[in-house]
């Protein structure tokens, strides 16, 4: 039996995340991170950033799915922000069997305990160590009896644990309002962000360079992307007509030429360099 042997040639990698205005596709905020950073830390550091920019209240925000943390949607919900997120998809084991989802144990936040799909209690057991949430964990004896154990836990785990985040029950709500069926506006809001955002990254890696990082360095790579940013907006005043500079008035202007009623969307995305 011939054996062969591949040599990968590792390289530092970057992810941008970029805020676009819906309405007319202008780039409103730019921040670059490793590619180690998860992208759904960035989503509240940026509005924060784009509201004190734009002295204006942002009323909803289109993201894919890496930015689908509980946290994000509990916040969206405080401010008011219509979070047009779409969940991210339940792991499905190696052997191709789905594992049953946290989704479908049943958590009671004034008893402080979980209850599984047959029956059992999964109790308090602490603050987990490595991410913002708290871990329930059920007892040996009731998973070795469970009828369900081959589709709960893998075959060397003794019990199931549960991993509940912070802002989990904003998370529930939204896989909810995602099973049961984004209404039409929704969709369409989404829509947009697929062809305007994710359009927005793919004109950058096509046609300004943007697929690979002319320097080394973050510094570097920071004004590289900063620059591209720049020339699209420029591109696109000139293509457009719009008038830029209304977008940062400190003023309830409607950022756009076309509707005088319409508000501010945002849709955000990440793209690694």
């Amino acid at each position: 039996m011939a054996t062969s042997c591949h040599q990968f040639h590792l390289e530092p990698t970057f992810k941008q995340h970029t805020a676009v205005e819906d309405t007319n596709g202008i780039i409103i905020d730019v921040a670059l991170t490793t590619g180690e950073q998860s992208e759904g830390k960035q989503l509240l550091e940026q509005l924060d950033r784009i509201e004190q920019i734009t002295h204006s209240k942002v009323h909803a925000v289109t993201c894919d799915a890496g930015y689908a943390h509980a946290q994000n949607y509990d916040a969206l919900e405080e401010r008011h922000i219509d979070a047009v997120i779409p969940p991210q998809r339940t792991a499905v084991r190696k052997n191709g069997m789905q594992r049953i989802p946290a989704r479908r144990f049943k958590y009671d936040a004034l008893k402080h305990r979980i209850k599984c799909p047959d029956g059992k209690y999964l109790h308090y057991a602490g603050p987990s160590t490595t991410q913002n949430g708290h871990i329930y964990r059920a007892r040996n004896c009731d998973c070795n009896a469970c009828p369900l154990r081959d589709r709960c836990i893998s075959p060397t785990a003794k019990a199931r644990q549960i991993l509940i985040m912070d802002g989990y029950t904003a998370l529930l709500r939204a896989r909810r309002r995602k099973e049961k069926g984004w209404d039409e506006q929704t969709k369409l809001k989404y829509q947009r962000h697929r062809w305007q955002v994710e359009g927005v990254h793919g004109r950058a890696k096509t046609q300004h360079g943007l697929n690979r990082a002319v320097r080394r360095g973050r510094v570097n790579v920071s004004i590289q992307v900063y620059l591209t940013a720049a020339v699209m907006n420029l591109k696109k005043i000139v293509m457009t007509g719009v008038k830029f500079w209304s977008i940062f008035r400190p003023c309830k202007a409607t950022y756009t030429t076309y509707n005088t009623k319409s508000r501010l969307f945002l849709s955000l995305v990440q793209t690694c360099a």
